[in-house]
């Protein structure tokens, strides 16, 4: 059974509008706005990401200071595990729609570290809240022995011998101009 969508909560909703409708390419789709069952309110904002999947983020903000403290949740998948443990995966079906994300990422100043993994492969970045975003294609399909190999290495609980993947750093021209020009609209923001 497919995805109907993933949500995550942002920090930010301007920036993270921005970074899934400009650099992810999304579709803006939907927007709920309700009120939440503690006391304040909150808008869910869905994006078509291609293909009728839709993927959403919250905007948290009319529940600051009723729910929770502002100063005690951060956006995105953070949770004070790695950075790159927890992300989100979305197909880009080929290399060449690999291709495509990946130079629109690099137009709009963010880098992309580009993975040949087993049986896919990817690109990553991460969003304005720091959760990891992935496009990835399958390169081979998956068979009945990988289903035999993964029920084999779900039981084995010795330490893996096979290192982590080598992946190639694509860095953004635009990358350092898009950091100021965003820490100079937080001071103004600040103000």
């Amino acid at each position: 059974m497919a995805f109907h969508h993933v949500a995550i909560a942002s920090k930010n909703v301007a920036k993270s509008h921005a970074f899934y409708t400009e650099v992810m390419g999304f579709t803006l789709k939907k927007v709920v706005k309700r009120q939440t069952p503690e006391g304040g309110w909150t808008k869910h904002i869905f994006y078509d990401t291609g293909d009728g999947q839709l993927f959403a983020i919250w905007d948290l903000r009319g529940i600051e200071g009723v729910v929770v403290d502002a100063d005690a949740w951060q956006g995105g998948m953070a949770n004070g595990l790695p950075y790159w443990i927890n992300h989100i995966a979305f197909d880009c079906h080929d290399i060449g729609g690999l291709e495509e994300h990946k130079q629109r990422w690099l137009d709009r100043g963010y880098n992309a570290v580009e993975v040949k993994h087993e049986f896919i492969h990817s690109i990553y970045t991460r969003d304005p809240d720091g959760t990891l975003v992935e496009f990835t294609f399958d390169t081979q399909p998956l068979t009945e022995e990988d289903e035999r190999e993964a029920l084999e290495l779900l039981a084995d609980d010795s330490p893996a011998q096979v290192p982590e993947y080598e992946g190639v750093q694509h860095r953004s021209p635009h990358a350092k101009a898009r950091r100021d020009a965003e820490k100079l609209a937080d001071a103004a923001a600040a103000i």
